[in-house]
């Protein structure tokens, strides 16, 4: 063995005895532990290939691959001359590594034609999915409402759960119900016994009902809790002889009230009904009580119940009958919801075979088929391909689903060469619809590995941590012991849970290395008429200032290699639950201490400011008649219109949709953007989505212009990203630019989120959400946000839905248009508020274990000593479970428990010691502050500070001056970002004065409409638009004549590359002198020529701009018509329209040198060849004239 096993690793490792379940907790070594299992194995004497393991992503697959290779090379180099390790290491890659739905695969594709499945499938990705089944369920909806009947099943659904003015309410819950039925071995029994349930055949009770019988037993917990809590108050009032005369009769109705109500939920809905409203009767006279204290502790626990018992009692406003009538009121639609669901998944199934698809979801659902019979026997398939395999080894177990479990015991015999690893305190994806309760279900059933049978299943578990110093590890247990248990958190800590240290760390050290906890006193702050400041902004300042002082004092953690070295920003990770909402407060604050800082996931793909500016084309494209995308894109730095000039076109057309009045304004810059556009759109009409996007960066340089920019390597991936998104859409069998938009509204609408990393690799301290940091260690961690409410919104859908307890909708009152919410509501409400705390709670147990040597936990109080004060009353450990199911954050589940610690007196101020149960272990101190955090509302002054300190002192002329002082680059600001060549023309340097004069009212310009243009023809402007069009696209080498330049421009029509309008306002003869030319016959016999090259430079901003700034620069950008290379050098062409004359011509190209410098020094500095002459020819004149 490479390293020292324990006991417990041992027994992982070792067992053969039957199917046996790994409890592996936080840093116990359980990957490790997989491996040495599989080459113990391997070492006994079975090929590597005989074994099957699965792991839940593709990136751990591909990791626990590579250990086990470095493994067998590690041997192997040990034992060079063994012939039977050197053939597992080729083996090792035919070895089936790999997720579960990659085994479906393999299944599917070698078994599927049991199923009528043809084996050349293809899997269809998430959003693809998502596109077909909105598709299905639109198409399922029309005919639906084409045969709707009054009063049937579909009508009443609609009536009840549709809202607005279409049928996206509706859709949602159809689709929410479909997708959450899949962790469902078989969906539609499913539907089956919940349609029955709703039935409720002879029920006369609620209490009788799945849904009674769970509220009931909550209703006797809750009672029995507050009995216990008003005998405490009892017992304190007994100890004093006025109180005991004052509040002690009173308390004893109450009790006893209490003890009726937890009875009476025994018997059944109406009995519990009628003792609802338990008495607290009027409170004596206190007056000269000896003991403040227990009487302030009475009243406050009377005041709690009191209130509890209030909102318990809204449960019974309803009696059985009632609430029974308003399940079986809500049937009818509860079956049209079920048989919606069902011809959903009928259609989408049938389009998805029409089009060879299969999603996740059928891999799951026929493998499991296949090796599952009706009565979840294995089939004689499942036996021979479990003869394959030596053992199915299975990681994560805590995260599988019904259908997985289903095919792992069918291919292991019902489980008897079953392995399975991994720790249900750290299941935290029911999100996906994975079940802890499977895991607990074989913890409990199995015995442990010590005292199980040959042949039954047992379970190991290993508890001793490798990662943590001591301090983090009995920090943890503290809590857990205390919140942890069946009723809260769906299992007991208890001292098999528990964290056992195994780690070694550097002796002496110097460091305090205690668990902290910052109680943040965020009551205060701002200015006394002004708006507080957010909650998350001081915490993240908090954090800051903490993760400074971390920095600066060297706090030393270990090396590696037995000895201490100071921490470093990247040791340091900010763990929150979620970060998006409160990243930009913690980037801002960390910012202000000078910390580098790094996230992962930090941003949303379609919120990133080229994508925007790249759907904005794409939309203008699809119907340029959109004033908000029209606007984003003239205003991004791809054309870079300034705010005045988008002033002036709306000011000139104040009526008119911005395209029209765009159209009217006659700018060069405006011309030369319609013209653009105008390309774009007609060729949208025929090329694909994913051509097109790419015509657009081509075009518009949208890669270019973004990947100069700062992060221009992520900016230019996610336009990468976009246009792999285009070419997804297309191979799904979509076409159309208007589709490939609404699929992207779709994904966004529908929270389908490519996330982009915002700062990386930068060696800062990192921001991480809890879920991403699972699997993860860190020196340090500062876990904050904790003081945020827990989220409930999955509550408060049309619809609920709980795997076990079913739907839960709301009975509507048409004839009020009043929702309330059934029974199977309630019930299934309280359910989910249960699990989304147990799920919170193991989110707070990966979070506490990621720490290696240092935890912070933060805690940004609002109401300040006001919250503590409230949570007293319910401190202690082990804390009740109803005072943990009554908290709002997880900040109060750790508050409850650390108040009664015996250190915990900063935080507890002048309220009792919480009690504490005998033989509880606290463990090492903990490091507990009350931080007052009025000052974190100012900007933090550090650096300021620092630069101030070494500042001279200056008198009252040098202040005079100050205030006189005038930026220096003022100037340069109103400078443009980018120049186009064609701006250029007429530019003289004599001529920069007029730039500082007013500019007169542009003249309005009407485009001439389309219908006038096929009667009239096209404007002078539209025909050099033509022109440039044909010497863009038309073939060089067919020009030898008039005719033969008319069949050119006849191609190009056919083939869309021009309108029949332009194509009639073009004269060949004018395109046939210039290849009559000399010029034209240079251009002929050049060896190299390129048309319409672009082009973008950066160039000294005061060549262009007389008032700019030494060094500033500016971005150039051009297309040259055409450039051809001699001996001499390179040629530039530029072709022109202009209508003139004579003398006039020579005095025209003067004007448009500029340009041709411009093209000329940028063809120079790309190519590195030098430009020889600069050539303008003019169609009008048939003459070329050199400038």
């Amino acid at each position: 063995m490479a390293f020292q096993l324990t006991p417990e690793q041992r027994a992982a490792v070792e067992d053969r005895g039957g199917g046996l379940l790994v409890s592996a907790a936080a840093g116990s070594g359980k990957t490790r532990v997989l491996v040495e299992r599989l080459l113990a194995r391997v070492e006994a004497g079975a090929d590597i290939d005989r074994f099957l393991v699965i792991t839940y992503t593709k990136a751990a697959a591909a990791e626990l691959r590579g250990r086990v290779v470095a493994e067998l090379s590690d041997r192997l180099a040990e034992r060079p001359g063994d012939a039977f390790l050197r053939r597992q290491s080729t083996l090792v890659y035919k070895a089936q590594i790999s997720t579960i739905h990659a085994f479906c695969g393999q299944l599917l594709r070698e078994e599927g034609h049991r199923l009528d499945l043809d084996p050349d499938f293809r899997l269809c990705d998430e959003n693809e999915g998502l596109m077909l089944m909105e598709d299905a369920l639109n198409a399922v909806l029309d005919r639906r409402y084409e045969t709707i009947v009054p009063e049937s099943d579909f009508a009443q659904l609609v009536d009840t759960m549709s809202a607005g003015r279409d049928d996206s309410r509706l859709m949602q819950i159809v689709l929410d119900i479909r997708g959450r039925i899949q962790s469902h071995p078989d969906p539609e029994a499913w539907l089956d016994e919940q349609e029955r349930a709703f039935a409720m055949a002879g029920v006369t009770d609620a209490g009788d009902t799945p849904w009674g019988r769970l509220l009931l037993a909550d209703v006797r917990r809750q009672a029995d809790y507050w009995a216990g809590r008003m005998e405490e108050a009892l017992d304190l009032a007994q100890e004093e002889e006025k109180l005991s005369k004052a509040y002690g009769p009173s308390l004893e109705v109450t009790l006893d009230g209490l003890r009726e109500l937890a009875a009476a939920a025994e018997r059944g809905w109406d009995e519990a009904a009628a003792c609802a409203g338990v008495e607290f009767p009027r409170l004596g006279s206190s007056r000269g009580c000896g003991d403040p204290a227990a009487l302030e502790r009475i009243k406050t626990l009377r005041e709690q119940c009191k209130k509890r018992m209030g909102k318990l009692g809204e449960l019974f406003l309803d009696d059985s009958a009632g609430l029974l009538e308003d399940m079986r009121a809500v049937c009818p639609a509860i079956r049209g919801l079920f048989a919606l669901v069902r011809d959903f998944e009928d259609a989408y199934a049938a389009e998805k075979s029409r089009r060879g698809l299969l999603d996740f979801s059928d891999l799951e659902h026929m493998a499991a088929r296949l090796l599952s019979g009706g009565d979840g026997a294995p089939t004689e398939l499942a036996r021979r391909w479990g003869e394959r395999y030596d053992e199915v080894m299975v990681d994560e177990y805590q995260d599988t689903n019904a259908v997985q479990n289903a095919i792992f015991t069918a291919l292991t015999g019902g489980g008897k060469n079953l392995f399975m690893v991994g720790d249900v305190k750290q299941s935290i994806y029911r999100f996906r619809l994975a079940d802890p309760t499977i895991f607990l279900a074989k913890y409990r059933a199995y015995k442990p590995w010590n005292e199980a049978e040959e042949g039954e299943p047992r379970r190991v578990a290993l508890s001793r941590n490798f990662r943590s110093r001591l301090q983090v590890l009995e920090g943890a247990n503290y809590i857990f012991r205390s919140v942890m248990s069946e009723t809260f958190g769906e299992m007991d800590y208890t001292d098999a849970e528990a964290l056992i240290p195994g780690g070694t760390f550097p002796e002496g050290e110097p460091g305090n290395y205690a668990v902290e906890l910052d109680a943040l006193d965020c009551s205060g702050g701002g200015d006394e008429d002004g708006p507080r400041p957010p909650r998350d902004l001081l915490e993240a300042r908090f954090v800051a200032g903490r993760v400074r002082q971390l920095l600066d004092e060297g706090f030393p953690v270990s090396d590696g290699e037995g000895g201490l070295r100071p921490v470093r920003g990247g040791d340091i990770v900010i763990l929150l639950r979620s970060p998006g909402t409160a990243l930009h407060h913690y980037a801002a604050a960390l910012g202000e201490q000078d910390i580098p800082w790094e996230a992962e996931g930090g941003g949303d793909f379609f919120a990133a400011t080229e994508i925007e500016v790249a759907l904005a084309l794409l939309q203008i494209i699809d119907n340029p008649r959109q004033d908000v995308p029209l606007i984003a894109a003239l205003r991004s730095a791809v054309y870079a219109f300034s705010a005045d000039r988008l002033a002036r076109i709306r000011a000139a057309a104040p009526e008119e949709d911005f395209y029209t009045a765009l159209t009217r304004d006659g700018g060069e810059d405006a011309a030369a953007f319609l013209r653009e556009l105008e390309e774009f759109r007609r060729r949208a009409g025929d090329e694909s989505c994913s051509d097109l996007l790419w015509r657009v960066y081509d075009r518009a340089n949208l890669l270019g212009v973004y990947g100069a920019m700062d992060e221009g390597e992520t900016r230019r991936g996610n336009l990468l990203m976009l246009a792999q998104l285009a070419r997804e859409f297309e191979a799904a069998g979509h076409r159309g630019l208007f589709g490939f938009l609404a699929y992207l509204q779709r994904l966004r609408e529908n929270g389908g989120k490519l996330t982009l990393p915002a700062a990386g690799g930068n060696g800062g301290v990192r921001i991480m959400s809890i879920h991403r940091s699972k699997g993860l260690e860190f020196p340090v961690v500062i876990l904050a946000g904790l003081a945020r409410q827990l989220n409930r919104q999955d509550t408060t859908r049309p619809i609920l839905f709980h795997p076990r307890l079913g739907v839960g909708p709301k009975r509507l009152d048409l004839e009020r248009m009043v929702e309330y919410p059934t029974l199977a509501r309630l019930a299934v409400a309280r359910q989910m508020d249960y699990e989304m705390a147990a799920e919170e709670l193991r989110l707070l147990y990966v979070a506490m274990t990621r720490a290696k040597e240092k935890l912070i936990l933060s805690c940004a109080l609002t109401g300040g000593r006001g919250d503590v004060d409230k949570l007293l009353p319910s401190a202690g450990t082990p804390t009740e479970p109803q005072a943990l199911l009554n908290c709002a954050s997880p900040a109060q589940w750790v508050l409850l428990p650390v108040l009664a610690r015996p250190e915990a007196g900063a935080l507890r101020g002048e309220g009792l010691l919480p009690p504490a149960a005998a033989g509880t272990r606290f463990g090492p101190a903990w490091d507990l502050r009350w931080v007052d955090g009025a000052s974190l509302a100012e900007t933090p002054a550090g650096r300021m500070a620092r630069r101030e300190e070494t500042a001279p002192e200056e008198g009252g002329a040098d202040l005079s001056a100050r205030f006189a002082w005038v930026y220096p680059h003022a100037g340069d600001v109103e400078l443009p970002s980018k120049l186009t060549a064609t701006q250029l023309k007429g530019r003289a340097l004599d001529d920069e004065a007029a730039e500082e004069a007013p500019s007169p009212p542009r003249p309005l310009r009407f485009e001439r409409p389309r219908f006038a243009a096929r009667r009239l023809g096209l404007t002078p402007a539209q025909k050099g638009t033509a022109l440039h069009l044909v010497m863009q696209y038309i073939d060089f080498g067919r020009c030898g004549s008039t005719e033969a330049v008319a069949g050119e421009i006849a191609r190009l029509v056919e083939r869309q590359f021009l309108t029949p309008e332009q194509g009639e306002a073009v004269d060949p003869a004018l395109i046939y002198a210039f290849f009559a030319s000399d010029l034209g016959r240079e251009v002929l016999a050049a060896p190299t020529l390129r048309r319409e090259f672009k082009f973008s430079i950066l160039v000294p901003a005061r060549q262009y701009f007389s008032r700019a700034g030494e060094g500033e620069q500016v971005l150039l950008q051009g297309v040259v018509d055409c450039c051809f290379e001699t001996g001499e050098g390179l040629t530039v062409v530029d072709f022109k329209t202009d209508r003139v004359r004579g003398g006039a011509l020579a005095a025209r190209a003067e004007e448009y040198r500029p340009q041709l410098e411009a093209y000329a020094r940028a063809l120079a500095e790309i190519t590195g060849k030098p430009v020889a002459r600069r050539v303008l020819w003019f169609f009008s004149e048939g003459r070329a004239v050199e400038v």
